[in-house]
């Protein structure tokens, strides 16, 4: 049994005895030996000088606690305990008088001879004994400058905190496997329903002004074909007048400024935007719209935009979109449910946008991920459930949006050339009836062929076990209807989804034309079991049907695989028109991202195979290897069937701290030849100095958080004067482990937070040097916005201890009870188990208030009463300076009265709700 009280008396008791000086004569212990090497010292073991001390390295307390004592040149440990504490390969023979073994390497032996008087290791070589060695009850106690001589560690002993602490220069293998525990713990898979509600929360209310973040890039080159030239980017982001803006500005390639997009918004996950049309996303500028059941397609423009539902909810029934940014020289590849299925390369309108992509009955998770030419690697991730509760009953959710399509807010040069910029507005309307049941309504307004159209559609969506049905209808002002029946759902292993369209009348829409009588398809995924390898096939067939007879059938087959760091995918579509031959095509589409140590590969090659001009289209190639953490060397290789031309290329990327810089060069098989240089950083506020901060870090893209540590000595939660601020703590945000760490100002910068998601930001409690201190709390929820910088304070508390002894209500000592220890704010600080003996203790418990509690379940189980108090009848205690031991004593369960359980009900939803 642990005994804290004990421990924390005897060694107090010591160093006290040995700050007077004053050393009692105790009657002489029997001694194991006779023959000791302590003969000549005059000190014999007794129990007024016993020791039970608990080790301790850096931050770390290892597990199993050391016997020892106080003797007249300091203090021993038991030998045995150090051994089995340290996890040594070193074995005592106490019949030959012997120990052998190795310490923390194979080549650091060590041999001591309790026969010869001797000690032989690396660190010291072979030396006496001298007084080094004690014989106690409990066996060799030794003294602690003699192990760490032969140990090449220091050994400090803290008699008042009843500790031994270690100190190394180097890692031993042990605190190794003490930091790869708590590495397995943060990767390790969390709780899905993690509650972010029951954390404290910092809310960052809009301003004025906020000093805008600037991502910079500066592309500059000269090819013996084009001349000299280059462009810049600048993507800005900040707040102005209580609004969140962006702004990006591009230039072609002699410099002159080409596009200016700029968006003002408000976005909120939790709606509450504009009083009582509680929205949850308002932006004007340049802006993109919801697209629509079968009329308008969703669509980017100068305009405005309103709408209460999800962020980022931009999908039809069956399929989604997907836009977001993509800078200059950036490839962007989009994984479903892990499986790589689309890629694309850089545009001219700085945007990634994968169209039509098809969704799944159940979880849909996106990522698409950034791939920069500097070596950077940006993910951006997405889920879109299908199924049941998309909308819940008698919830309301609607949107619109009024824009000009293709046109940027401040137009900088001629559209000459560009798509047509016609102006469009729409709006929707969706209510859930049911769980499963949900109606919606819209009207869009576009140009079409030169000509203006109105049209309205209605959807009704019911969702079933296991599949979702949708029947939608749209009407032209004027003109035709067209109604369409879509089922997505899964049966077993397979995914599965019809449609059916049929066209009445004269309808023009950009879903579909007139010229069809219907359309209609199947399609289905799933995956065959190969051993350990897992091969999903997606498989989809089309016919359209023209009122003149002819039919239009298209075949689109997709498989993919990923084993380990293997991404491949291959794409093939057949389309054959009977009545248009020309149409007719059959197109392979392969992808491949494979990762070997530190050697990446990705690639894409895309074939026509029918037609004149069948055979490879377009290839691109490209491998990156790390020359060190700061160097990426790339090589790519491309070709381009329209021109026949094969394009070599090679750059070398070097990432400093404040910004990446790269070099490349080019030839191609015309002859022409290149060189180029570009640089990318970013620029932010730096709100330790208040001026400007140079970072490599992407800072007008993601959010930024400035987190403040500091030492809580009084538990209120707040610095006040004087309080020290902590430095060399590492910040962790949400689920990943950051590389941010105080400074000697107390302050570290938490970079590339994801956008409007809420997320804790806490303490990594393995980077606090005193293992006396723990965070106060579990961290502090922020939502982070983009170019932004949230400032917090994170509180480190000293901390105390809990004791106690449970019998159940008999008297009987009651063991493997879970107890919980619940703060002022009614949310679980700590929990333990009472052991064998029915003893608890929950150790490093932060400065505060608490009461102590039997988790539900036990409680439940053992049909007691929850809450448990003190000797003199208070169920609240605390924790500080002038009390950080709380000792229950000896606490006896009681039964539960009638009706109990349901009062324990409403003590939880008390608990959580925290004090009035």
């Amino acid at each position: 049994m642990k005994t804290p009280f004990r421990q924390r008396i005897l060694s107090v008791a010591a160093f006290t005895a040995a700050a007077l000086g004053s050393f009692a004569l105790a009657s002489p212990a029997e001694a194991q030996s006779s023959n000791t090497s302590s003969s000549n010292s005059g000190w014999q073991a007794n129990d007024d000088d016993f020791l039970y001390l608990q080790m301790q390295i850096k931050n770390h307390r290892l597990a199993l606690d050391v016997r020892g004592y106080q003797t007249d040149r300091g203090v021993c440990l038991d030998l045995a305990d150090v051994i089995q504490t340290l996890d040594l390969p070193v074995r005592i023979d106490k019949k030959s008088r012997r120990a052998t073994g190795w310490l923390f390497a194979e080549d650091q032996e060590i041999t001591i001879d309790r026969e010869a008087n001797t000690v032989q290791n690396m660190n010291t070589g072979e030396i006496p004994l001298a007084k080094d060695i004690y014989d106690t009850p409990e066996g060799w106690c030794v003294d602690t400058d003699a192990l760490s001589r032969w140990f090449g560690v220091t050994f400090k002993p803290d008699l008042y905190n009843a500790a031994v602490r270690i100190e190394s220069n180097t890692d031993l293998p042990f605190m190794q496997a003490i930091e790869r525990r708590k590495r397995a713990e943060r990767i390790r898979p969390r709780n899905v329903n993690f509650d972010l509600s029951q954390y404290p929360s910092s809310k960052m209310e809009y301003r004025s002004w906020r000093t805008p973040s600037v991502d910079v890039v500066v592309d500059a080159e000269a090819r013996s074909n084009s001349g000299v030239g280059g462009r810049v980017e600048f993507l800005a982001a900040g707040e102005a007048l209580g609004a969140s803006y962006t702004a990006r500005i591009g230039t072609d390639r002699n410099f002159n400024p080409q596009t200016l997009r700029l968006r003002a918004y408000r976005s909120n996950e939790e709606g509450g935007l504009l009083g009582p049309l509680d929205a949850t996303d308002v932006a004007v500028g340049d802006v993109e719209t919801v697209p629509g059941r079968l009329v308008g397609q969703t669509g980017v423009g100068r305009g405005a935009f309103i709408t209460n539902r999800p962020l980022g909810q931009t999908s039809r029934f069956a399929t989604t979109v997907l836009r977001g940014t993509l800078p200059s020289g950036w490839d962007a590849e989009l994984y479903r449910n892990g499986q790589l299925i689309a890629f694309q390369q850089s545009r001219p309108d700085g945007r990634y946008e994968f169209l039509d992509v098809d969704l799944f009955f159940g979880r849909n998770e996106f990522e698409v991920v950034l791939y920069g030419p500097q070596g950077q690697v940006r993910r951006e991730r997405s889920s879109l459930p299908v199924g049941m509760n998309q909308i819940e009953p008698g919830e309301t959710q609607y949107w619109a949006g009024i824009l000009q399509e293709n046109r940027d807010l401040i137009q900088l040069q001629s559209n000459e050339g560009q798509e047509d910029q016609n102006w469009r507005w729409g709006a929707g309307v969706e209510r859930g009836l049911s769980q499963r049941t949900s109606i919606g309504f819209g009207v869009h307004n576009l140009v079409r062929n030169d000509n203006r159209y109105t049209y309205t559609e209605a959807a009704l969506t019911h969702a079933l076990s296991f599949a979702q049905v949708e029947l939608a209808a749209a009407h032209e002002f004027g003109g035709g209807v067209v109604t369409n029946l879509n089922t997505l759902g899964r049966i077993g292993d397979v995914n599965f989804g019809t449609n059916a369209r049929v066209f009445f009348g004269n309808f023009r829409g950009e879903f579909g034309e007139n010229e069809f009588k219907y359309t209609g398809g199947v399609n289905f995924a799933t995956a065959l079991r190969m051993g350990r390898l897992s091969l999903p096939i997606q498989a989809a067939f089309n016919r359209a049907k023209r009122r003149n007879g002819e039919t239009v059938d298209a075949l689109n087959l997709v498989t993919s695989v990923t084993a380990g760091r293997l991404a491949l995918s291959a794409q093939l579509f057949h389309e054959r028109d009977s009545g248009r031959p020309a149409n007719d095509r059959t197109d392979l589409n392969l992808l491949v991202n494979r990762r070997w140590r530190n050697l990446r590969l990705r690639g894409n090659a895309n074939f026509r195979l029918a037609g004149e001009d069948k055979g490879l289209d377009t290839a691109t190639v490209r491998l990156e290897t790390d020359l060190s953490d700061e160097g990426t060397l790339q090589g790519d290789i491309e070709y381009m069937a329209n021109i026949d031309e094969f394009r070599l290329g090679a750059g070398y990327t070097h990432r400093f701290k404040e910004f990446s810089l790269r070099g490349d060069a080019f030839v191609t098989s015309s002859g022409a030849v290149g060189v180029g240089v570009q640089a990318a950083f970013s620029l932010g506020p730096d709100p330790a100095s208040g001026g400007i901060r140079v970072s490599g870090a992407k800072l007008a893209r993601n959010g930024q958080a400035a987190v403040t540590v500091f030492r809580d000595d009084n538990a209120n939660n707040r610095r006040d004067p004087g309080e020290e601020l902590l430095k060399n703590v590492m910040v962790e945000a949400g689920l990943r482990t950051t590389d941010a760490v105080t400074g000697e100002n107390g302050t570290a910068i938490v970079d590339e937070l994801r956008p409007f998601r809420p997320v804790l930001v806490g303490i990594d409690e393995s980077s606090l040097e005193d293992p006396f201190l723990a965070p106060a709390s579990k961290g502090i929820v922020i939502t982070p916005r983009p170019g932004v910088v949230a400032q917090i304070e994170l509180a480190i508390s000293p901390t105390g201890e809990v004791e106690g002894s449970l019998l159940s209500p008999t008297g009987v000592e009651q063991s493997g009870v879970r107890l919980e220890l619940i703060d002022k704010r009614g949310t679980v600080a700590a929990e333990t188990v009472s052991e064998f003996d029915g003893f608890f203790l929950f150790q490093r418990v932060p400065y505060g208030e608490y009461r102590l509690r039997v988790s539900e379940d036990a409680a439940n189980a053992l049909d007691i009463e929850p809450q448990l108090s003190l000797r003199d009848g208070n169920a609240r205690f605390t924790i500080g300076n002038e009390n950080d031991v709380i000792r229950f004593g000896t606490v006896k369960l009681r039964p539960r009265k009638v009706n109990e359980k349901n009062r324990l009900q409403d003590v939880e939803v008390i608990a959580s709700a925290g004090p009035p």
